[in-house]
């Protein structure tokens, strides 16, 4: 089981970098930072983030959560990932999400009454445009469809630590799943009884990184023996 860290988004980006920085140096696996385009986040370009802690970094793993793939134009994600991909090879990942912010739908010129087909359309534009991605992950918190859409493209399924209705119509539907869960340090129980690939906890700060590393030395010692990001779809 690979052990990271995410963050939301609502750090100054500064300290987003120092936040990967210091996740690297506790060992963990994995850094993921959120993209939001509304207060207080400050992650509505997660790739000029990543980039910039991928030269400050060397090892950990540098993946998204979310990217959105309703409001993001699909090309846009594939030029803008790939180039990611390009500078910092065998480290990046990306997991696609729906938003649920009916405002920042209409920002983008969209309505979040059709997120679930903008979804499904532009994850088939994605995959056809990039073709040499890295792995995938796809969020999902509340449709069953989204479930689907991983296992038939043999890509991975991230779930929050309280929603987990559909893990299972996930695991027997793929032919290879592979799971992530996002959780708090205080639910870090249920987030393990799903026995994720990849487990993400939420830090707030650098000092909540020491209480969340004392707590996965309980866990396991954070390693890299399952790599899903060198999975190929």
């Amino acid at each position: 089981m690979q052990i990271g860290v995410f963050t939301a988004g609502d750090l100054e980006p500064a300290e987003m970098v120092a936040l990967a920085v210091a996740a690297e140096e506790a060992g963990f696996d994995v850094f993921a930072v959120g993209e939001h385009h509304n207060p207080p986040y400050n992650s509505s370009s997660p790739t000029t983030l990543l980039a910039y802690i991928a030269a400050k970094t060397s090892t950990i793993l540098l993946s998204t959560a979310t990217t959105l793939i309703t409001t993001n134009d699909p090309a846009r994600i594939a030029a803008n990932y790939a180039t990611l991909h390009h500078l910092a090879p065998g480290r990046t990942d990306l997991v696609l999400g729906r938003g649920n912010t009916a405002k920042v739908f209409g920002w983008f010129g969209k309505e979040i009454e059709y997120s679930l087909p903008l979804t499904i359309e532009n994850y088939g534009v994605l995959r056809e445009l990039w073709r040499d991605r890295p792995y995938i992950w796809h969020a999902c918190t509340r449709s069953p469809e989204i479930a689907d859409l991983a296992a038939e493209h043999d890509d991975g399924l991230f779930v929050f630590a309280g929603q987990t209705e559909h893990v299972a119509r996930y695991r027997e539907r793929a032919g290879n799943p592979t799971l992530g869960v996002l959780a708090d340090d205080d639910d870090l129980g249920e987030a393990l009884d799903i026995k994720p690939d990849r487990l993400l906890i939420h830090a707030k700060s650098p000092d909540h990184l020491r209480q969340i590393t004392r707590a996965t030395t309980r866990i396991s010692t954070p390693t890299a023996t399952a790599d899903p990001s060198t999975h190929s779809p």
